[in-house]
């Protein structure tokens, strides 16, 4: 029995034994106690004690009764002769018959005659942690992982699984037994709103064990601690995405820590957070607002693990050390910076093109002829314009004039890259001239179709609505099924329509994608007035190629990828360390400018957010600090500093408080308002206090 966890233990004791004794007490008092272990509903103790009598016969004849009363009516007969007792003064005649002989001792209860009965239940085990619930006589099962948990029997103290095979049990490894790191950890998030709306939003999770607990009801009673949780979150577009992903990161992430109770492995954790962002990012993209969209950055401390994912514009950093001779490392740098060369092949590849810094969906009549035959969406943009006929006439004109144009053998004074981009350029020119007479050929009417859906605007309710034929007027939510059920049923006579071009169209794919992204926007909910703003944001471009939601840059072409990228850190509990975690514009700032200011703030984990925001001017920037130290708990307490003493002019102050309009509750003394907002007091509290650590008088801890 090697599986079996230390905390299991089986059950011991004498059960359904009755006994009754008497207890000597120092003030010469005697009082009879009755003691018996039933199990049966359920495992107790019953403990009665009468009342204390001078003689001890008098406490004998109380023994008598409560075992007699207890046989008879069990515990509540038993309870209600002790408060009788209380009241009853024995008659000398009454105690002439009175032995010590007569006393129940180890008297099995009526019912429980064999000790073999007795034995099978007193070997009834319970495993450790929370989350166990009945499955069978025999069996628990955790309720959140497919674990059980054998009680009683042959393999009673065993975990195992249900294999292949109906009935196939599997045994497997006790549940991790989860341990308490020697560190300390605090943690503080800062934002700032300079100009316009706040775009960020920042999430503390103290203790993911007890949120679990009290919001979801999950059981993670097999993590180690501490167990803290961290989310960043900067909006694009607009905040909604952000706002939506702070408010339910924890309901996504949760659950999945609560599926496996045995030890995590590290890369296990990564794929967690990872999995995480995904589904967020499944949830954004069919949610009202699909247009928004944002930079997301998880990270998890478990014991001495600390593991993070991110997504867009992010950053974390590591800070090892204290002062200005800290050092630091990047412990995960996320991709989808605009600047980045391998990005800008990506995304263009995809169709995109950057627009005064801001990434967009390519636009033909700011490309030269060779940059808009490469990045053409599909065979029909190569060659025509959006008003062309569609005939072999036609696509032989348009190609005969682009020939000349694009032929590398024209362009004499072009360098070696320019002449390799006209080279592929009249290589994609002649096969979708080749494509596009097959198609024609094989089926003009289905062309027609073919090129109409691909040039269709179907993230706008009213392109949706204009390609599948049905009514685009917005919709509530009681009928939004059966406008899916009528846009589902349009979109597969359209694919029927062009079907017949599947062997030949290199573009059918994205055709068939365009006409489901068509059904999603008419089943997505709007009103009439929101309407107008979220089709809006179609026309605003991002400021990272790699992002959460924004599914007009999502389908049918991923100008926009969402992929996340982890990295883990072990902790160690003898050193101090800080983990910056940014987004957004602080993301952007050198690593030495985040060493340098916030080098005096070593242990505040606030006052470094806040500098870290104080050294951008974005229109909304946000940071979060992780201080991790060792939590002294093992050392010995030191000694209390011996008083000084202080001037006439020294004032020692442990707090210094600031108004602000934002507090919970009014202050009644209060003579005028303070005038200022949170944010402005922070600021000026970190103000105050890098004031007095550069004053060489002042002590500041």
């Amino acid at each position: 029995m090697s599986n079996i966890h230390p905390a299991c233990k089986p059950v011991s004791g004498d059960f359904h034994l009755l006994n009754v004794q008497i207890k000597e007490h120092v003030a010469k008092s005697f009082t009879a106690l009755l003691t018996c272990n039933i199990k049966v509903p359920y495992m107790k103790a019953v403990n009665l004690e009468g009342p204390p009598r001078a003689a001890r016969r008098e406490a004998i004849k109380d023994g008598m009764e409560l075992g007699r009363k207890f046989l008879a009516e069990g515990e509540a007969g038993a309870r209600s002769v002790c408060l009788k007792l209380k009241k009853t003064k024995w008659l000398p005649q009454q105690l002439v018959n009175v032995d010590e002989k007569d006393l129940y001792t180890n008297h099995p209860l009526p019912g429980f005659r064999d000790s073999q009965e007795l034995f099978a239940k007193e070997e009834e085990l319970v495993p450790p942690g929370e989350g166990w619930i009945r499955h069978s006589p025999t069996m628990l099962v955790h309720a959140h992982s497919p674990v059980y948990f054998v009680q009683k029997g042959e393999k009673a103290g065993k975990y195992c699984r249900q294999g292949a095979r109906p009935g196939e049990w599997v045994d497997i490894d006790p549940p991790h037994a989860p341990q308490e790191y020697d560190i300390k950890v605090r943690a503080a998030s800062a934002s700032c709103v300079r100009r316009g709306t706040k775009f960020d939003r920042a999430v503390t999770l103290n203790d993911v064990t007890k949120i679990a607990r009290l919001s979801l009801k999950l059981a993670l009673s097999f993590v180690d601690r501490p167990a803290t949780g961290f989310a960043l979150f900067q909006g694009l577009r607009t905040s909604e995405a952000a706002q939506w992903c702070a408010e339910n990161f924890h309901k996504k992430l949760l659950p999945r820590l609560a599926e496996k109770i045995h030890v995590y492995k590290t890369e296990e954790l990564q794929e967690v957070l990872e999995a995480t962002l995904k589904e967020l990012d499944t949830e954004v993209m069919k949610s009202a607002f699909p247009f928004s969209g944002c930079s997301a950055l998880l990270a998890l401390l478990l014991g001495n693990r600390f593991v993070v994912a991110g997504v867009g514009d992010c950053r974390v950093l590591l800070l090892e050390g204290e002062g200005k001779g800290a050092g630091s490392t990047r412990l995960l740098d996320c991709e989808g910076r605009l600047d980045d060369e391998e990005e800008q092949l990506r995304f263009w590849q995809a169709g995109g093109m950057v627009v005064d810094g801001l990434l967009h969906h390519q636009q033909a009549d700011k490309l030269d002829d060779a940059k808009r035959i490469l990045c053409a969406p599909n065979v029909f943009d190569v060659l025509l314009a959006p008003d062309d006929e569609l005939d072999v006439k036609q696509v032989r004109g348009a190609y005969r004039k682009l020939a000349l144009k694009v032929h590398p053998d024209k362009q004499k004074d072009k360098d070696s890259v320019e002449m390799k981009a006209y080279q592929y350029a009249f290589a994609r020119l002649e096969e979708s001239k080749e494509r596009l007479e097959g198609m024609i050929e094989e089926d003009l009417e289905a062309c027609k179709q073919m090129r109409r859906v691909l040039h269709a605007e179907v993230h706008t309710r009213s392109g949706a609505a204009s390609l599948l034929g049905v009514d685009w007027t917005p919709a509530s939510d009681s009928i939004l099924e059966e406008i899916e059920q009528d846009a589902a049923k349009a979109a597969k006579e359209l694919k029927k329509k062009f079907a017949k071009l599947q062997a030949f169209a290199p573009d059918f794919g994205q055709a068939e994608t365009i006409c489901d992204e068509a059904v999603r926007t008419m089943a997505r909910p709007c009103t009439v007035e929101s309407l107008p703003r979220t089709e809006a944001l179609l026309k605003e471009g991002l400021q990272m190629s790699r992002a959460l939601g924004v599914r007009d840059l999502r389908s049918p072409r991923s100008v926009v990828v969402m992929e996340p990228k982890s990295a883990s850190h072990f902790v160690s509990t003898s050193a101090t360390i800080r983990f910056a975690l940014l987004c957004g514009a602080t993301a952007a700032l050198k690593d030495d400018q985040l060493v340098q200011s916030a080098a005096s703030h070593c242990r505040r984990p606030k006052a470094s957010a806040l500098a870290w925001n104080a050294l951008v001017d974005a229109p909304s920037s946000a940071a979060v600090c992780i201080s991790i130290s060792p939590s002294g708990k093992a050392e010995a307490p030191a000694a209390k500093r011996q008083k000084t003493a202080q001037g006439a002019d020294t004032v020692r102050a442990r707090h210094i408080l600031l108004r602000h309009q934002q507090v919970r509750q009014a202050d009644p003394m209060l003579r005028r308002d303070p005038g200022r907002s949170l944010q402005e007091a922070e600021e000026l509290a970190l103000k105050t206090l890098e004031t007095l650590t550069k004053t060489p008088m002042l002590g500041v801890r």
